[in-house]
């Protein structure tokens, strides 16, 4: 699991102020094999990442579950990007909406959107470890601060399954930085000024396809097909 790695827990601990809310119960399955055996789990739902400002906006979304070397270097781009918007004060609006539709167009062109970089590091001024943050693009963000740069590092695959893992992990990463991504920074840019309760089943529905209010969760027509009872059932 992601949040089960020390350094993973570390860094959020560090440079966030972790909240976990459940957005709908957890589903159980039962199967009862009807010789005694009987088999009770939990089905694996979904997750977002929001990080907001401290008067509750959101200010960028993760979705789903990620490799978590890019995970980390999404969380410390949000973390950079909390300092830009703060210190813009009253124009922090204005320059949320901006790096959203920024992100937006790099992705539609398929270029690497912009980045944000500590330009205190580069001064006198990270002797007292202040944040300055500053939005480049893509290429320069690499020259400025080698730890954009993304690292190819893989932990120790020693099977088939971890293999087999590893590879939807990576595929399921790629298609959250990309089409994900661009989902969310198109809402963002769009809503303006937005709190979490506002956009999560709207978030939940169109981008991770799992609509919150639907009590089968997408499953509905698989457990109904061709089972005569079905329309009495759902009478009921």
């Amino acid at each position: 699991m992601l949040f089960s790695k020390d350094y993973v827990a570390s860094f959020i601990n560090r440079n966030f102020e972790p909240i976990w809310e459940s957005v709908r119960p957890v589903p159980i399955v039962r199967i009862d094999f009807g010789n005694g055996t009987v088999m009770t789990r939990t089905l694996h739902g979904n997750i977002a990442t929001y990080v907001c400002a401290a008067d509750g906006q959101v200010l960028d979304i993760l979705p789903g579950i990620y490799e978590p070397q890019t995970y980390l270097q999404a969380l410390n781009q949000f973390r950079l990007l909390h300092n830009y918007v703060v210190r813009a004060k009253d124009q922090g609006a204005v320059r949320l909406r901006e790096y959203h539709e920024g992100q937006v167009q790099a992705l539609k062109d398929n270029q690497a959107p912009p980045q944000f970089v500590n330009s205190a590091g580069m001064t006198k001024a990270s002797i007292e470890r202040t944040i300055l943050a500053v939005l480049v693009p893509a290429p320069e963000a690499k020259g400025l601060d080698p730890k954009q740069a993304k690292s190819t590092d893989q932990p120790k695959l020693e099977s088939k399954e971890d293999i087999a893992s590893w590879k939807i992990l990576a595929e399921d990463t790629q298609i959250n930085e990309t089409i994900r991504r661009l989902q969310i920074h198109e809402m963002l840019a769009n809503l303006g000024p937005v709190q979490p309760k506002t956009i999560t089943k709207k978030l939940y529905k169109e981008v991770l396809h799992a609509n919150l209010d639907d009590p089968y969760l997408g499953l509905g027509q698989t457990l109904f097909a061709g089972y005569p009872f079905a329309k009495e059932d759902k009478a009921q």
